[in-house]
């Protein structure tokens, strides 16, 4: 019957390279990171180093200000200090900011997607920093822990 079923209506084919993939070298994983922030519908949840913060705010504050008016939600978490205070100040404009102590490098965005960088930035070269994207909807469980 199942059989029957799977001949009759098909079956979505899926690839996995749609699904996830690995990102080698700090450049790359930051052009992948914009070209997933710019799609953002609903949301945007980032755990970024004091490092990576200047980097975002830089590089990325017109495309915040522009999701911030199109109603995206935004929330970055990081540890601030009188490193990151100014950009922290400059994020409030279009995000909701908060400290952390940890050290979590991550991006979700529409509780869909994710890419997270598995090596600490400031111990690892830019050319070798290496990062994972995952396209799943288990991502929203995470937004949701990581957000309480």
């Amino acid at each position: 019957n199942e059989l029957s079923t799977l001949h009759t209506q098909g079956v979505e084919l899926v690839e996995p390279a749609d699904l996830s993939g690995s990102l080698r070298g700090r450049h790359n994983l930051y052009n992948h990171l914009y070209h997933m922030i710019i799609k953002a519908k609903k949301s945007v949840l980032i755990s970024t180093t004091q490092k990576e913060m200047g980097y975002l705010i830089k590089n990325l504050k017109p495309i915040f200000k522009n999701l911030k008016n199109k109603n995206v939600k935004i929330k970055i978490s990081t540890q601030i200090n009188n490193t990151t205070k100014k950009y922290a100040d400059e994020a409030r404009q279009f995000a909701e900011v908060r400290h952390t102590d940890n050290k979590a490098r991550f991006c979700i965005v529409d509780g869909k997607e994710i890419i997270f960088m598995v090596l600490d930035d400031n111990e690892v070269h830019p050319t070798y920093d290496v990062g994972i994207w995952v396209n799943t909807p288990f991502t929203k469980d995470m937004e949701n822990l990581y957000s309480v």
